[in-house]
């Protein structure tokens, strides 16, 4: 343990640090000089996805409701807005958003163009876990007198050999659901789409997984739309940085990490009128498209505008 403590003194002796470079430099705080108010608001939907058609935003979990927008990727305009139990949801290339109802106990569906809720069949793989297998094959096991390992690939084989006849085959792709109680997923067939419990069986042994290995996933939408003009010129922009310092961090004797002590420095540009400022954590110039300028920091959101 002695030398593991060593190799990170060393590590951490070899780490290059720097200095404030800008000390007369104001660190952000809503109520700095200068021609801008920051205004602290409640959490906003930001970008997470986008489609050739639309363009969504969703909050983040630090609110007990969450919102889902939608807004027409040529136009920039909204043309819906969805309340939402939370914000695990998943959207498709063809814009459609799947998720889970943790009160309803149902998987549900929005689809465009209208984004109308609806609830999916639910179906369950529970006929193939090994409860249900034992029983239905209970006479071949006492008369093989099936045991331990024997019993275990007994039971992998004869569940692959159901589930490829009674659902793979037919299976088109699986979108992967954030469930809070167990692993769930909704498989989208040729002529239906069903909400499916212990879609974790589908997964359980290497001869199920080869054979799913040609069924891809559905695909998910875009998420590198912020990384474009899109929005527009960002009036913040990151001038330098520096790391003032590095700490060894860890949660036991055995795992042990680096942290930094950092600054950032920042300029903020709007209509003439520009502020530099630094901070120790990163801020972020938060995309919409509402032509608001909102800046999310460690301590919040902030609307920012020129006083008047």
């Amino acid at each position: 343990m002695r030398y593991i403590y060593l190799i990170a003194l060393i590590v951490l002796s070899s780490c290059k640090t720097e200095e404030d470079k800008y000390p007369e430099m104001a660190v952000f705080s809503p109520d700095m000089k200068g021609d801008f108010v920051f205004e602290k608001i409640d959490p906003i939907p930001t970008y997470y996805r986008d489609t050739d058609e639309y363009v969504f935003f969703i909050t983040d979990n630090s609110i007990p409701q969450s919102k889902v927008l939608i807004y027409d990727k040529e136009s920039k305009e909204l043309i819906k807005d969805l309340v939402l139990a939370n914000n695990r949801i998943h959207v498709d290339t063809g814009g459609s958003i799947y998720g889970f109802d943790e009160k309803r106990d149902k998987a549900f569906k929005y689809e465009p163009p209208r984004f109308i809720k609806t609830f999916l069949k639910t179906a369950s793989l529970s006929f193939v876990n090994n409860k249900s297998l034992e029983k239905r094959f209970s006479s071949e096991i006492e008369d093989r007198k099936l045991e331990g390992r024997e019993l275990s690939d007994f039971l992998t084989a004869k569940r692959y050999e159901i589930l490829k006849k009674e659902f793979i085959d037919s299976l088109l792709c699986l979108t992967q659901l954030d469930v809070i109680k167990s692993n769930a997923a909704v498989a989208h067939f040729r002529n239906e789409t069903v909400y499916l419990e212990e879609s974790d069986l589908l997964y359980t042994g290497t001869i199920i997984k080869s054979a799913l290995a040609g069924v891809t996933d559905c695909n998910s939408s875009n998420f590198d739309l912020d990384g474009t003009q899109y929005f527009g010129e960002s009036p913040l922009s990151l001038i330098d940085q520096v790391t003032l310092n590095y700490s060894l961090d860890g949660s036991n004797h055995y795992v042990i990490g680096v942290t930094s002590k950092n600054l950032y420095y920042y300029e903020l540009n709007i209509d003439g009128k520009s502020t530099r400022f630094k901070c120790p954590d990163p801020i972020e110039n938060v995309k919409n498209l509402e032509e608001q300028v909102i800046l999310k920091t460690v301590n919040g959101y902030y609307k920012v505008s020129i006083k008047k």
